[in-house]
Parts: structure tokens; sequence; C-alpha cells
């Protein structure tokens, strides 16, 4: 489980569930409730036309879902991130770590928690699903979306509570890939890793 920055500034839209799809889409909703904590590592991809290779960063990630936190920390090429803390978003710099007031910042956190725990419950308001075995699609209802056209959620074979990529797309073709690695599920997590 491990779910990004930017997929906050995705506004809700409406799921449509297939039939057939929507008891695996429920299997997979259980088995993310049984997440409680999550620490990954993750490389992140910038895909614009206006570049010729992409941008690229790496950090880490530690979600605490009954405290309802969240570490996001890119590490290189730059030091920075956020923290989010049951509903109050922090931008992280350094050792500095200052609340982000806006509206803006109140959704991402609310949008970053039903990410992280893959709430199809609540995605289902904004989202038409498409299920392709370990591919989950996500597509705004709302005509002429602004900021994505879609996402893709790839989840492990072996285990689908865990997500190896994620996709996000906006409308000019342009996109950001997320990879995540060495995730570890429900272990206790060390002092120090949220601030």
């Amino acid at each position: 489980m491990k779910y990004l920055f930017s997929l906050l500034a995705c506004l809700l839209g409406s799921v449509v569930f297939a039939q057939d799809n929507s008891a695996l889409l429920m299997q997979y909703a259980q088995k993310m409730n049984e997440v409680k904590t999550l620490q990954s590592d993750f490389a992140e991809e910038k895909h614009l036309s206006l570049l010729s290779t992409p941008l690229e960063s790496k950090g880490h990630l530690v979600f605490d879902k009954n405290a309802q936190q969240l570490n996001w920390q890119y590490q290189v090429p730059f030091q920075k991130g956020f923290f989010i803390e049951k509903g109050q978003v922090y931008r992280l710099q350094g050792e500095t770590k200052a609340p982000i007031q806006d509206a803006m910042g109140k959704m991402m956190a609310a949008q970053m928690m039903i990410w992280l725990t893959l709430d199809f419950e609540a995605l289902q308001k904004d989202y038409q699903v498409t299920l392709n075995q370990y591919e989950i699609i996500f597509v705004p209802r709302t005509k002429d979306h602004k900021v994505v056209k879609q996402i893709r959620v790839w989840l492990d074979e072996k285990n689908p509570q865990l997500v190896k990529q994620v996709k996000m797309e906006d409308p000019s073709g342009d996109f950001v890939l997320w990879k995540f690695s060495n995730t570890q599920l429900n272990v206790p997590l060390p002092k120090g890793v949220l601030p």
C-alpha cells in the first residue's frame, strides 16, 4: 500500500463496478483494511512532454492507519516531503515542519487517506473502475477532468495487499509513475519514523 502525494489532487468522481468485478474488488478492499502500518521505499518518475527524459526522485514513506499519520519523504535528489496527522497537513523541509492551512491541503489529506487504504466505498463516489486481474484502473466520472485522465494501480500477484506501481496520467498525456519496493506491512514502527 503505497500511495502518493499527487493522487491527493484528484477530485472525487464515481465508480461503476461491473457485476463480475465487484466481488473481487471487495476482496481487495478487505485485504487492504487489514493493513495497519506500512513502510516502503518509492521511486517517482515524472514524464513530461516538454522534457526528453523523466524527472526522477526517490524516497521513503511510513503510514500508521490507527494514528492517521503518513510521512512521505523525498530523499534524492532533494530532501523534503509532507506529513499528515489526523487531517492536518504539514510541509517538511529538513527539520522544519510547517502546517499547510489552505483548503487544498485539507482536501489532499482526506484524499491521501482514501488512496492509502484503497477505500473502494469512498472511491466509488468518484471514479469508474475497471479490474484486470491485478491491475485496477480508475477513470474520473467527470468529463474533461482538469487534473486526472486516469489512474492505474498494479497490485502484487502474490500478495494483493502490496501495491507495486501507480501511474497517474493527466489529460495532456503527461504522467507520474511511482514504483514501490522493500514494503513492510503490519510491523512495529521504529521511533522517529513519524515526526
